[in-house]
C-alpha cells in the first residue's frame, strides 16, 4: 500500500471512530423509553403541590395544610406521566372519578393539550364522576350506546405511551383495590392501542347516537 492508500486508509479509520464516538454520545443523551409498572392500592396521600406546579410552573408552591402524608407514591407517579403531555391526550375509560385525575386532565386542557375521552355510559352519571366537569370546561367526551359495558381502561400519551391495566380512576380504586398499571413507550403495544381509540372514537360520533329503538313507537 502506497503513502496515499495508507493516509486514505487512515482517514477512513478516523472517521469512523469519529462516528461511533458521536452515535455513543447521542445514545447517552437520548432519553430511554419509559418501562414502568404501578400496583395499587396507593396510601391516601397530598398532591396538591404536584398539581399546584404544573397549573403554574415555577411558581412558588405554598405549603398544603392537609395532613396527608407527602412523598412519591404510585397516584403520584401516574399524575406525572399524564402531566408530561405536550400534545395529546386520548383517555378510554369505564369509571372515572378521582378528583387529583380529573384536575391534571382539566390541565392538560387549559395547557393546549388535545385531550379525548371515551367512557361507558351507564357510569358516566355516576355521583362523584368527573365526566361532567370534564364535558363543562370543552374536553370532548363520548359514550357507548351498547348493551354491554365499554370495559377499557387505559389512556395515551402524545401517541406514543400507553398507560393502561386493570385501574379505574377512582378514589376507591386508588386507595382500597389490589390493581396494576403498565406504562410503555413502545410503537409495537402502542400502536394497536391507537387503532382502537380513533375506531372507538368514530362509532361512538354523537351522529351515530340512537335515542329510540326501532321497535319503540
Amino acid at each position: 500500500m502506497g503513502a496515499a492508500g495508507g493516509r486514505r486508509a487512515g482517514l477512513a479509520l478516523a472517521l469512523a471512530l469519529a462516528a461511533a464516538v458521536v452515535l455513543a454520545a447521542w445514545r447517552r443523551r437520548r432519553p430511554r423509553p419509559v418501562r414502568e409498572v404501578l400496583f395499587f392500592p396507593s396510601p391516601p396521600s397530598c398532591t396538591e403541590a404536584l398539581l399546584a406546579e404544573a397549573a403554574e410552573p415555577g411558581a412558588a408552591v405554598r405549603p398544603c395544610p392537609c395532613p396527608l402524608p407527602r412523598g412519591d407514591c404510585s397516584l403520584s407517579r401516574l399524575l406525572r406521566l399524564l402531566l408530561s403531555a405536550r400534545r395529546s391526550l386520548d383517555i378510554c375509560l369505564f369509571a372515572f372519578c378521582s378528583p387529583q385525575l380529573g384536575r391534571a386532565v382539566q390541565l392538560l386542557h387549559r395547557r393546549g393539550v388535545r385531550v379525548r375521552v371515551v367512557t361507558d355510559a351507564q357510569y358516566m352519571g355516576l355521583r362523584g364522576s368527573q365526566i361532567g366537569l370534564l364535558r363543562h370546561v370543552g374536553i370532548q367526551v363520548r359514550h357507548d350506546q351498547e348493551d354491554g359495558y365499554m370495559h377499557h381502561k387505559f389512556a395515551i400519551v402524545d401517541r406514543k405511551m400507553l398507560i393502561t391495566g386493570s385501574l379505574n380512576w377512582t378514589t376507591q380504586a386508588i386507595q382500597n383495590n389490589r390493581e396494576n398499571v403498565l406504562v410503555v413507550e413502545d410503537a409495537e403495544y402502542v400502536e394497536p392501542f391507537l387503532d382502537e381509540f380513533e375506531k372507538i372514537w368514530e362509532k361512538y360520533n354523537p351522529i351515530n347516537y340512537r335515542y329510540f329503538s326501532k321497535d319503540s313507537k
